[in-house]
Protein backbone atom coordinates (compact mmCIF):
# COMPACT_ATOMS: atom_id res chain seq x y z
CA UNK A 1 0.00 0.00 0.00
CA UNK A 2 2.63 2.41 0.64
CA UNK A 3 4.34 1.76 -2.59
CA UNK A 4 0.41 3.12 -3.96
CA UNK A 5 1.04 5.77 -1.99
CA UNK A 6 4.03 7.22 -3.67
CA UNK A 7 2.19 7.70 -7.03
CA UNK A 8 -1.03 8.96 -5.66
CA UNK A 9 -1.27 11.81 -8.27
CA UNK A 10 -4.48 13.70 -7.52
CA UNK A 11 -4.29 13.66 -3.85
CA UNK A 12 -2.83 15.91 -1.35
CA UNK A 13 0.29 15.49 0.61
CA UNK A 14 -0.43 16.10 4.08
CA UNK A 15 -2.02 13.69 6.50
CA UNK A 16 -1.59 15.52 10.50
CA UNK A 17 -4.88 13.40 11.82
CA UNK A 18 -3.21 10.51 10.74
CA UNK A 19 0.05 11.22 12.14
CA UNK A 20 -1.71 12.72 15.44
CA UNK A 21 -3.70 9.39 16.12
CA UNK A 22 -0.78 7.15 15.96
CA UNK A 23 0.93 9.79 18.40
CA UNK A 24 -1.88 9.89 20.45
CA UNK A 25 -2.65 6.12 20.87
CA UNK A 26 1.14 5.70 21.60
CA UNK A 27 1.69 8.22 24.37
CA UNK A 28 -1.30 6.94 25.97
CA UNK A 29 0.05 3.03 26.09
CA UNK A 30 3.25 4.82 27.35
CA UNK A 31 1.57 6.46 30.14
CA UNK A 32 -0.58 3.36 30.54
CA UNK A 33 2.02 0.64 30.71
CA UNK A 34 4.04 3.19 32.95
CA UNK A 35 1.23 3.06 35.25
CA UNK A 36 0.68 -0.81 35.10
CA UNK A 37 4.13 -1.69 36.00
CA UNK A 38 4.33 -3.24 32.47
CA UNK A 39 3.99 -3.07 28.72
CA UNK A 40 3.62 -6.72 27.75
CA UNK A 41 0.00 -7.29 29.55
CA UNK A 42 -2.13 -4.69 30.94
CA UNK A 43 -4.55 -5.75 33.91
CA UNK A 44 -7.74 -5.40 33.09
CA UNK A 45 -8.19 -2.98 36.38
CA UNK A 46 -5.74 -0.54 35.01
CA UNK A 47 -7.84 -0.96 31.87
CA UNK A 48 -11.13 -0.34 32.91
CA UNK A 49 -9.99 2.64 35.17
CA UNK A 50 -8.39 4.42 32.17
CA UNK A 51 -11.70 3.97 30.11
CA UNK A 52 -11.82 0.39 29.16
CA UNK A 53 -15.34 -0.24 27.48
CA UNK A 54 -16.94 -2.24 30.64
CA UNK A 55 -20.12 -2.78 29.96
CA UNK A 56 -21.25 -2.58 33.72
CA UNK A 57 -20.28 0.58 33.44
CA UNK A 58 -20.47 1.98 29.95
CA UNK A 59 -24.18 0.93 29.93
CA UNK A 60 -24.45 2.01 33.31
CA UNK A 61 -23.93 5.93 33.20
CA UNK A 62 -20.62 6.09 31.76
CA UNK A 63 -21.18 5.61 27.91
CA UNK A 64 -17.83 8.04 27.00
CA UNK A 65 -16.26 4.71 27.30
CA UNK A 66 -17.66 3.59 23.97
CA UNK A 67 -14.88 6.37 22.75
CA UNK A 68 -11.93 6.58 25.35
CA UNK A 69 -11.83 2.59 24.85
CA UNK A 70 -10.36 3.06 21.20
CA UNK A 71 -7.40 4.67 22.46
CA UNK A 72 -6.15 1.82 24.88
CA UNK A 73 -4.33 -1.36 24.35
CA UNK A 74 -3.60 -4.61 26.47
CA UNK A 75 0.25 -4.74 25.26
CA UNK A 76 2.77 -3.37 23.07
CA UNK A 77 2.38 -6.04 20.07
CA UNK A 78 -1.17 -4.87 20.12
CA UNK A 79 -0.73 -1.32 20.05
CA UNK A 80 1.73 -1.69 17.45
CA UNK A 81 0.04 -3.90 15.38
CA UNK A 82 -2.86 -1.61 15.18
CA UNK A 83 -0.81 1.48 14.94
CA UNK A 84 1.10 0.01 11.85
CA UNK A 85 -2.08 -0.81 10.10
CA UNK A 86 -3.85 2.54 11.00
CA UNK A 87 -0.68 4.57 9.73
CA UNK A 88 -0.20 2.93 6.38
CA UNK A 89 -4.41 2.51 5.81
CA UNK A 90 -4.74 6.09 7.30
CA UNK A 91 -1.95 7.77 4.97
CA UNK A 92 -4.18 6.77 1.78
CA UNK A 93 -7.42 7.11 3.73
CA UNK A 94 -6.74 10.65 4.74
CA UNK A 95 -5.68 12.18 1.41
CA UNK A 96 -9.28 10.58 -0.02
CA UNK A 97 -10.88 12.27 1.68
CA UNK A 98 -9.41 15.07 3.33
CA UNK A 99 -8.36 15.58 7.52
CA UNK A 100 -11.89 16.87 8.96
CA UNK A 101 -13.83 13.88 7.02
CA UNK A 102 -11.03 11.33 7.67
CA UNK A 103 -11.00 12.00 11.53
CA UNK A 104 -14.62 12.34 11.69
CA UNK A 105 -14.91 8.10 10.44
CA UNK A 106 -12.55 7.03 12.05
CA UNK A 107 -14.45 8.40 15.56
CA UNK A 108 -17.51 7.61 14.36
CA UNK A 109 -16.22 4.05 13.18
CA UNK A 110 -14.84 3.46 16.72
CA UNK A 111 -17.34 4.34 18.42
CA UNK A 112 -19.82 2.35 16.61
CA UNK A 113 -17.93 -0.24 16.75
CA UNK A 114 -17.57 -0.31 20.83
CA UNK A 115 -21.11 0.01 20.67
CA UNK A 116 -21.22 -3.07 18.41
CA UNK A 117 -18.76 -4.97 21.33
CA UNK A 118 -21.17 -3.86 24.13
CA UNK A 119 -24.43 -5.28 22.72
CA UNK A 120 -23.01 -8.33 21.49
CA UNK A 121 -21.69 -8.93 24.97
CA UNK A 122 -21.56 -7.41 27.68
CA UNK A 123 -19.71 -9.30 30.11
CA UNK A 124 -16.02 -8.57 28.64
CA UNK A 125 -13.69 -5.20 28.98
CA UNK A 126 -12.97 -4.58 25.49
CA UNK A 127 -10.37 -1.86 24.74
CA UNK A 128 -8.11 -1.33 21.08
CA UNK A 129 -8.43 0.78 17.65
CA UNK A 130 -8.66 -1.84 15.83
CA UNK A 131 -12.89 -1.04 15.31
CA UNK A 132 -11.52 1.98 14.06
CA UNK A 133 -9.36 0.86 11.69
CA UNK A 134 -11.70 -1.23 10.01
CA UNK A 135 -13.57 2.21 9.84
CA UNK A 136 -10.80 3.33 7.99
CA UNK A 137 -10.83 0.29 6.01
CA UNK A 138 -14.37 0.30 5.25
CA UNK A 139 -14.34 3.90 4.11
CA UNK A 140 -11.20 2.67 1.75
CA UNK A 141 -13.89 0.08 0.46
CA UNK A 142 -16.88 2.88 0.35
CA UNK A 143 -14.07 5.34 -1.79
CA UNK A 144 -12.91 2.50 -4.46
CA UNK A 145 -16.50 1.47 -4.83
CA UNK A 146 -17.90 5.21 -5.70
CA UNK A 147 -14.74 6.31 -7.79
CA UNK A 148 -13.49 3.11 -9.56
CA UNK A 149 -14.09 4.87 -13.22
CA UNK A 150 -11.92 7.94 -12.04
CA UNK A 151 -9.28 5.48 -10.83
CA UNK A 152 -6.31 3.86 -13.17
CA UNK A 153 -7.01 0.24 -13.29
CA UNK A 154 -4.04 -1.14 -12.13
CA UNK A 155 -4.35 1.00 -8.65
CA UNK A 156 -8.32 -0.10 -8.47
CA UNK A 157 -7.41 -3.55 -8.68
CA UNK A 158 -4.85 -3.89 -6.69
CA UNK A 159 -6.25 -1.64 -3.59
CA UNK A 160 -9.28 -3.13 -4.09
CA UNK A 161 -7.68 -6.99 -3.77
CA UNK A 162 -5.16 -5.50 -0.69
CA UNK A 163 -8.21 -4.16 1.55
CA UNK A 164 -10.72 -7.15 0.80
CA UNK A 165 -7.31 -9.79 1.89
CA UNK A 166 -6.85 -7.70 4.95
CA UNK A 167 -10.43 -7.50 6.09
CA UNK A 168 -10.94 -10.74 5.12
CA UNK A 169 -7.56 -12.48 7.36
CA UNK A 170 -8.47 -9.99 10.48
CA UNK A 171 -12.06 -11.82 10.29
CA UNK A 172 -10.82 -14.85 10.11
CA UNK A 173 -8.34 -14.54 12.34
CA UNK A 174 -11.01 -12.98 15.11
CA UNK A 175 -13.22 -16.16 14.45
CA UNK A 176 -10.34 -18.44 15.30
CA UNK A 177 -8.63 -16.83 17.83
CA UNK A 178 -10.54 -16.33 21.78
CA UNK A 179 -10.46 -12.63 22.97
CA UNK A 180 -10.52 -11.21 19.48
CA UNK A 181 -13.70 -8.78 19.25
CA UNK A 182 -14.51 -9.28 15.85
CA UNK A 183 -18.37 -7.66 17.32
CA UNK A 184 -16.32 -4.52 17.36
CA UNK A 185 -14.65 -5.28 14.00
CA UNK A 186 -17.31 -6.23 12.24
CA UNK A 187 -19.26 -2.59 13.66
CA UNK A 188 -16.30 -0.45 12.36
CA UNK A 189 -16.21 -1.75 9.05
CA UNK A 190 -20.22 -1.48 8.23
CA UNK A 191 -19.95 2.24 9.78
CA UNK A 192 -16.58 2.67 8.02
CA UNK A 193 -18.43 1.69 4.89
CA UNK A 194 -21.87 3.65 5.26
CA UNK A 195 -20.11 6.46 6.76
CA UNK A 196 -17.18 6.86 3.95
CA UNK A 197 -19.80 6.20 1.10
CA UNK A 198 -21.85 9.30 2.53
CA UNK A 199 -18.33 11.11 2.51
CA UNK A 200 -17.94 10.56 -0.83
CA UNK A 201 -21.75 12.43 -1.29
CA UNK A 202 -20.33 15.28 0.25
CA UNK A 203 -20.80 18.31 -0.25
CA UNK A 204 -22.81 17.32 -4.10
CA UNK A 205 -25.64 15.74 -2.55
CA UNK A 206 -26.46 17.44 0.76
CA UNK A 207 -29.64 16.13 1.35
CA UNK A 208 -28.58 12.27 0.37
CA UNK A 209 -25.43 13.08 3.68
CA UNK A 210 -28.20 14.50 6.25
CA UNK A 211 -30.23 11.45 5.45
CA UNK A 212 -27.74 9.34 6.14
CA UNK A 213 -26.28 10.33 9.04
CA UNK A 214 -29.81 10.50 10.51
CA UNK A 215 -30.33 7.31 10.04
CA UNK A 216 -26.79 5.95 11.26
CA UNK A 217 -27.71 7.52 14.85
CA UNK A 218 -31.00 6.45 14.80
CA UNK A 219 -29.92 3.39 14.38
CA UNK A 220 -26.66 3.60 16.85
CA UNK A 221 -29.60 4.98 19.44
CA UNK A 222 -31.87 1.94 18.92
CA UNK A 223 -28.43 -0.79 19.65
CA UNK A 224 -27.90 1.27 22.83
CA UNK A 225 -31.31 1.47 24.42
CA UNK A 226 -32.42 -2.27 23.08
CA UNK A 227 -28.66 -3.32 25.24
CA UNK A 228 -29.35 -4.53 28.47
CA UNK A 229 -26.68 -4.01 31.92
CA UNK A 230 -25.07 -7.11 32.62
CA UNK A 231 -26.89 -8.92 35.65
CA UNK A 232 -26.02 -8.17 38.94
CA UNK A 233 -24.60 -11.38 40.00
CA UNK A 234 -21.54 -10.47 37.11
CA UNK A 235 -20.56 -6.84 37.68
CA UNK A 236 -20.24 -8.19 41.65
CA UNK A 237 -17.86 -10.65 40.54
CA UNK A 238 -16.53 -8.13 37.93
CA UNK A 239 -16.22 -5.44 40.52
CA UNK A 240 -14.51 -7.00 42.85
CA UNK A 241 -12.01 -9.32 40.37
CA UNK A 242 -10.70 -6.06 39.14
CA UNK A 243 -10.59 -4.24 42.44
CA UNK A 244 -8.84 -6.77 44.39
CA UNK A 245 -5.46 -8.06 42.85
CA UNK A 246 -4.40 -4.94 42.78
CA UNK A 247 -5.44 -4.73 47.14
CA UNK A 248 -3.64 -7.66 47.18
CA UNK A 249 -0.64 -7.18 45.19
CA UNK A 250 -0.27 -3.76 47.45
CA UNK A 251 -0.65 -5.50 50.54
CA UNK A 252 2.42 -8.22 49.44
CA UNK A 253 4.59 -5.44 48.93
CA UNK A 254 4.12 -3.60 51.56
CA UNK A 255 4.82 -6.89 53.70
CA UNK A 256 7.77 -8.09 51.79
CA UNK A 257 9.38 -4.57 52.24
CA UNK A 258 8.74 -4.75 55.80
CA UNK A 259 10.05 -7.89 55.81
CA UNK A 260 13.37 -7.09 53.96
CA UNK A 261 14.31 -4.06 56.31
CA UNK A 262 13.12 -1.73 53.09
CA UNK A 263 9.80 -0.46 55.21
CA UNK A 264 9.90 0.57 58.75
CA UNK A 265 7.36 -0.38 61.04
CA UNK A 266 6.18 2.81 61.16
CA UNK A 267 6.32 3.91 57.57
CA UNK A 268 4.41 -0.25 56.98
CA UNK A 269 1.76 1.28 59.48
CA UNK A 270 0.86 4.56 57.91
CA UNK A 271 0.48 2.61 54.20
CA UNK A 272 -2.20 0.42 55.99
CA UNK A 273 -3.68 3.01 58.05
CA UNK A 274 -3.68 5.84 55.38
CA UNK A 275 -3.67 3.43 51.87
CA UNK A 276 -4.69 -0.40 52.29
CA UNK A 277 -7.43 -0.19 55.13
CA UNK A 278 -9.30 2.91 53.15
CA UNK A 279 -9.51 1.02 49.73
CA UNK A 280 -10.73 -2.12 51.36
CA UNK A 281 -13.59 -0.08 53.44
CA UNK A 282 -14.41 1.10 49.59
CA UNK A 283 -14.68 -2.15 48.48
CA UNK A 284 -16.56 -3.48 51.24
CA UNK A 285 -19.17 -0.91 51.23
CA UNK A 286 -19.83 -1.49 47.70
CA UNK A 287 -20.04 -5.37 48.51
CA UNK A 288 -21.99 -4.26 51.38
CA UNK A 289 -24.74 -2.23 48.93
CA UNK A 290 -25.24 -4.92 46.91
CA UNK A 291 -25.40 -7.41 49.17
CA UNK A 292 -28.35 -5.85 50.95
CA UNK A 293 -30.53 -6.02 47.61
CA UNK A 294 -30.52 -9.64 47.71
CA UNK A 295 -27.35 -10.63 45.27
CA UNK A 296 -25.72 -13.98 46.66
CA UNK A 297 -22.41 -13.18 45.27
CA UNK A 298 -21.86 -10.07 47.17
CA UNK A 299 -22.47 -11.94 50.59
CA UNK A 300 -19.94 -14.46 50.35
CA UNK A 301 -17.82 -11.39 48.52
CA UNK A 302 -18.28 -9.78 51.64
CA UNK A 303 -16.94 -12.13 53.94
CA UNK A 304 -13.92 -12.68 52.22
CA UNK A 305 -13.42 -8.55 52.15
CA UNK A 306 -14.46 -8.09 55.96
CA UNK A 307 -11.44 -11.01 56.66
CA UNK A 308 -8.80 -9.24 55.13
CA UNK A 309 -9.88 -5.94 56.39
CA UNK A 310 -9.63 -7.59 59.66
CA UNK A 311 -6.28 -8.88 59.22
CA UNK A 312 -4.91 -5.68 58.28
CA UNK A 313 -6.27 -3.81 61.43
CA UNK A 314 -4.70 -6.68 63.91
CA UNK A 315 -1.21 -6.47 61.66
CA UNK A 316 -1.49 -2.51 62.22
CA UNK A 317 -2.01 -3.13 66.21
CA UNK A 318 1.08 -5.11 65.95
CA UNK A 319 3.38 -2.98 64.17
CA UNK A 320 2.41 -0.23 66.73
CA UNK A 321 2.24 -1.71 69.68
CA UNK A 322 5.15 -4.67 68.98
CA UNK A 323 2.63 -7.25 70.20
CA UNK A 324 3.45 -10.56 68.87
CA UNK A 325 0.42 -11.89 69.26
CA UNK A 326 -1.49 -9.07 67.17
CA UNK A 327 0.98 -10.11 64.08
CA UNK A 328 -0.43 -13.68 64.89
CA UNK A 329 -3.82 -13.18 64.84
CA UNK A 330 -3.29 -11.11 61.58
CA UNK A 331 -1.74 -14.21 59.92
CA UNK A 332 -4.62 -17.00 61.37
CA UNK A 333 -7.09 -14.41 60.05
CA UNK A 334 -5.69 -14.31 56.66
CA UNK A 335 -5.67 -17.88 56.32
CA UNK A 336 -8.88 -17.75 56.94
CA UNK A 337 -9.58 -15.07 54.56
CA UNK A 338 -7.77 -17.07 51.68
CA UNK A 339 -9.88 -20.22 52.46
CA UNK A 340 -13.27 -18.25 52.04
CA UNK A 341 -12.06 -17.00 48.66
CA UNK A 342 -11.21 -20.34 47.57
CA UNK A 343 -14.45 -21.67 48.24
CA UNK A 344 -16.09 -18.87 46.41
CA UNK A 345 -13.63 -19.36 43.17
CA UNK A 346 -14.49 -23.43 43.71
CA UNK A 347 -18.19 -22.97 43.86
CA UNK A 348 -18.06 -21.13 40.10
CA UNK A 349 -18.78 -22.26 37.22
CA UNK A 350 -14.98 -22.83 35.09
CA UNK A 351 -16.37 -20.60 32.20
CA UNK A 352 -17.31 -17.43 34.90
CA UNK A 353 -14.14 -18.00 36.93
CA UNK A 354 -12.52 -15.11 34.30
CA UNK A 355 -15.32 -12.66 33.42
CA UNK A 356 -12.82 -10.60 31.71
CA UNK A 357 -11.19 -11.31 28.27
Amino acid sequence: MLQLLRGGGGLPRDVPVTRWLVAINLITFVALAVSAGSAFQIPSATLIAWGGNDGSLTLTGEPWRLLSSAFLHGSLLHVGLNMLALYQAGLLVERMYRSARFLAIYLAAGTIASLASVWWRQDVVSIGASGAIFGVFGALLAYLAAHRHRLEPVMYRRLRTMTLSFVGYSLLVGFAIPGVDNAAHVGGLLAGLVLGWLGCQWPARKGVVAGGLAAVLALALALWFATDPPSMPWRTRHEFSALQPLLAARQQEVMEALAEGRLGRDEAGAIIDGELKHNWDQLIDRLRQQAAIGDPEAKRLLEYAQLERSALEALGLGLKTGHAAWVTTAATLRVEANRALQSYLDSLPESEQAPTR
